[in-house]
């Protein structure tokens, strides 16, 4: 293996563990202080295994792009990878070179000086990194001088030469790389925290323009109110009371989406549903609604949250219920589909069905196609059904809509 192809074999297994957690930090939603330290840790000692493992030129002499993590480590501030890697670098150096433990302790201990030092007077990193340069330097030459003086050579005093080069530029090129991984990130988060921003606002208008419009009924017929007058308030009062019942509904619907707390646990989803259509019982009867279900006593189990799945199944057979205003026969169907690895519920009604338009809308906060329907049901059914790692579909026509609630068992990841 000649130079060059040393040098870009090193460069290769120092850089890619470091770029692929920089790719994740910067894209991945999901990603917590905590995962971040812990990656990072594992991207150094990635690079420094493989540098160690693969990247020797010379069997006889230890490299020193090798110092490369241990660096960076140093300046992203990482207690857990400066501990280990140094840990590392000492057992490589004693192990495979014959080392003075006691040398190496000495040079170790000074580094960590340094940083100490560096931290309570606010050095720039490019200090630290000369000091860091300084001392290994030092300490590799001393290294050959004492094991190699007799073969000792100006091609040798190249080769260090051009791995104090190498170490340079790696350490530079990761640093550049780390501060645009950096902007990439916090661009990245400001961008998420503006579009927070705009939905809060969004939900904000919206939630003010519905209130608004049962608080101006109220007003309207409060202006027009006549006390003294009886027909007045036989007529008015009824209004005004639904008015005020919309509100409050609106306004408790709204909260619970910002509230929303998912506590799972095993529970049986047939008897669930059976509960609930045994509750709905009533207003069945009152529609003149037949309910067919597939519903057994045979035992289904899922990890979830009984009353949000309640509330969930509730309004979806409600909004069945009220979609039942056409001539023919009301019919009702709860079909239940158990799969090896998630339950899928349908709940298909015959009634006037869904335009293809509205169907796509269905899901939108605060949407509608009820007089009096706040437009939060669908919306916070969903959300539940998300937050169990789930999916509501609906499919309708002039026959029949179906809504599919399809939500994993997950019983192993009991919460």
């Amino acid at each position: 293996m000649n130079l060059f192809e040393f040098t870009v074999l090193n460069i290769i297994f120092i850089f890619f563990p470091l770029l692929l957690y920089l790719i994740y930090a910067a894209y991945t939603d999901t990603f917590n202080k905590k995962e971040n330290n812990l990656l990072l840790e594992f991207a150094l000692l990635t690079s420094l295994y493989l540098t160690i493992r693969y990247g020797s030129i010379d069997n006889n002499i230890p490299i020193l792009i090798i110092n490369v993590p241990l660096i960076i480590s140093y300046i992203k501030k990482r207690p857990i990878g400066i501990f280990l890697i140094s840990i590392y670098l000492i057992y490589y150096y004693v192990h495979c070179f014959e080392y003075s433990l006691v040398v190496l302790l000495v040079e170790y201990i000074l580094y960590l000086a340094i940083y100490i030092i560096k931290e309570k007077k606010e050095w720039t990193d490019k200090k630290f990194i000369y000091l860091f340069l300084i001392i290994k330097s030092l300490t590799f030459i001393g290294f050959l001088l004492k094991f190699y003086y007799q073969k000792f050579s100006f091609s040798i005093l190249l080769e260090i030469i051009g791995m104090v080069f190498l170490l340079v530029v790696v350490i530079y090129i990761m640093l550049f790389l780390f501060r645009e991984g950096e902007k990439i990130l916090k661009l990245h988060m400001t961008m998420k925290n503006l579009e927070k921003e705009k939905q809060i606002q969004m939900s904000l208008f919206q939630i003010t323009h519905e209130i608004k419009n049962p608080i101006a009924v109220c007003k309207g017929y409060l202006d027009m109110f006549d006390v003294t007058n009886k027909e007045h308030s036989k007529k008015y009062i009824p209004i005004l009371k639904e008015e005020i019942d919309r509100t409050l509904i609106l306004l408790q619907d709204f909260l619970s989406i910002q509230k929303l707390k998912i506590e799972k646990d095993i529970l049986d989803i047939n008897l669930l549903l059976e509960e609930i259509i045994s509750s709905l019982e009533p207003l069945f009867k009152e529609k003149k609604i037949e309910v067919k279900s597939n519903i057994t006593d045979d035992e289904i189990y899922i990890n979830g949250d009984y009353n949000r799945l309640k509330q969930v199944f509730i309004n979806l057979i409600k909004n069945s219920v009220e979609a039942m205003i056409n001539d023919r026969k009301h019919i009702l169907k709860i079909d239940v589909i158990e799969a090896e690895e998630d339950v899928k519920i349908e709940v298909i009604d015959n009634g006037i069905g869904i335009e293809k338009e509205n169907l796509k809308k269905m899901k939108n906060a605060f949407f509608s196609t009820k007089q009096n329907g706040t437009g939060l049901g669908v919306y916070l059914s969903n959300e539940i059904i998300k937050a169990h790692n789930g999916k509501i579909s609906y499919e309708s026509n002039l026959n029949e809509t179906v809504a599919l609630v399809k939500i994993p068992k997950n019983l192993e990841n009991q919460k």
